[in-house]
């Protein structure tokens, strides 16, 4: 019985560890974003596929150093690799989208440059192709 089961849980820990990534799957290549939250020098990476496909910002970001009891802040977004200069992504809640590429890297999530206001990303998805 200790046999069986020990033997099973290395099979599915095996399996577990094979499976492919997100965008192994679907052959869509990912890349590498960082949300930044400048009143609080905190920041966080975060990746996805370019596959068009919408992914929940709270999904991504759970848990890192922008996650202050389960609200995602940011203060700004960047691509920081894995794109190339065809590469559209934009954050999306609602009415309101803020578009970011592989020319204009960097945007500024409150829509104001001068000052550094963070936002609540909880409700936003990313979109990348």
């Amino acid at each position: 019985m200790q046999l069986t089961l020990a033997l099973v849980a290395a099979l599915f820990s095996t399996a577990i560890s094979a499976a492919p990534a997100v965008a192994a799957r679907n052959g869509a290549p990912t890349l590498r974003f960082q949300v930044s939250n400048d009143r609080t020098g905190r920041f966080a990476t975060g990746y996805t596929a370019t596959d068009g496909i919408a992914r929940n910002l709270i999904d991504i970001f759970k848990g890192s150093p922008i996650d202050e009891n389960g609200t995602i802040y940011g203060t700004s977004v960047m691509l920081t690799g894995g794109f190339n200069d065809n590469t559209r992504c934009f954050f999306q809640n609602g009415n309101t989208v803020i578009n970011f590429n592989g020319r204009q890297t960097f945007a500024d999530l409150d829509g104001d440059n001068t000052k550094a206001t963070p936002i609540a990303l909880n409700g936003f998805n990313i979109q990348c192709s």
